[in-house]
């Protein structure tokens, strides 16, 4: 069962590889190459409004759409780059729909002028990423100072071992499976990765006690 089970989970991380090498990971719109149209309406109005016509405008799901300003009166709504043609069609299509479809609702008389549009660059992982690596070393050196102290008794060099491979591991596969199922990669990412962390360190120190508790009573018994 054991191999099967690794086998499965070999296959995980190989076909992760493949997906990330040839698709690369499906990137959030916060961290892509995007596009950022501010609209100023004027009234509060529903994002659900909003939303529904940018999505017959550009033509995708993938739209973030954001109440802006103190009094919720300004829109952005961002969007993908590759998901726009040309932009100042897109412009023209989405103003005319704009008034067209919530003039009698909110009374819109907006301009293509109006409209102000900023493009994000793509934001690098490795940047998001950055700020963990320094805290995760160090966190996991104390991890395994502290069960090389407690469990020498049982095996330093497979404490360690199992620590790593369990660790770093679990975390491939994490990535692997995001990468498989075209996840986005958000904010929430590194967080549960985080997460995942501290719960399989967790579970492996908990599986070494009760190894060690073993040991202690076949010694105790020994003598």
């Amino acid at each position: 069962m054991k191999k099967i089970i690794c086998a499965i989970l070999i296959c995980i991380i190989i076909a992760g590889g493949i997906v990330t090498a040839i698709m690369g990971l499906n990137v959030d719109i916060n961290y892509s190459k995007s596009v950022r149209m501010d609209i100023y309406l004027g009234k509060t109005f529903e994002n659900s409004d909003i939303k529904q016509i940018a999505k017959e405008v550009f033509g995708t799901d993938n739209i973030l759409v954001q109440k802006v300003e103190l009094f919720e009166d300004m829109v952005a709504i961002t969007v993908k780059q590759k998901d726009i043609d040309n932009i100042n069609e897109s412009l023209e299509s989405l103003n005319t729909k704009l008034n067209d479809k919530l003039n009698e609702k909110y009374d819109l008389e907006n301009k293509v002028e109006d409209i102000t549009v900023t493009y994000q660059p793509k934001i690098r992982l490795s940047s998001i990423v950055k700020p963990y690596i320094i805290p995760c070393i160090i966190s996991g050196i104390i991890i395994l100072v502290y069960a090389i102290i407690r469990f020498r008794k049982i095996g330093i060099l497979k404490t360690i071992i199992k620590y790593i491979v369990a660790i770093l591991g679990t975390e491939v596969i994490y990535l692997s499976i995001i990468a498989i199922t075209r996840i986005p990669v958000n904010r929430f990412v590194i967080p549960v990765g985080l997460l995942i962390y501290i719960v399989v360190a967790t579970l492996v120190t908990i599986m070494q006690e009760k190894k060690l508790a073993k040991w202690k009573l076949e010694e105790t018994k020994k003598k």
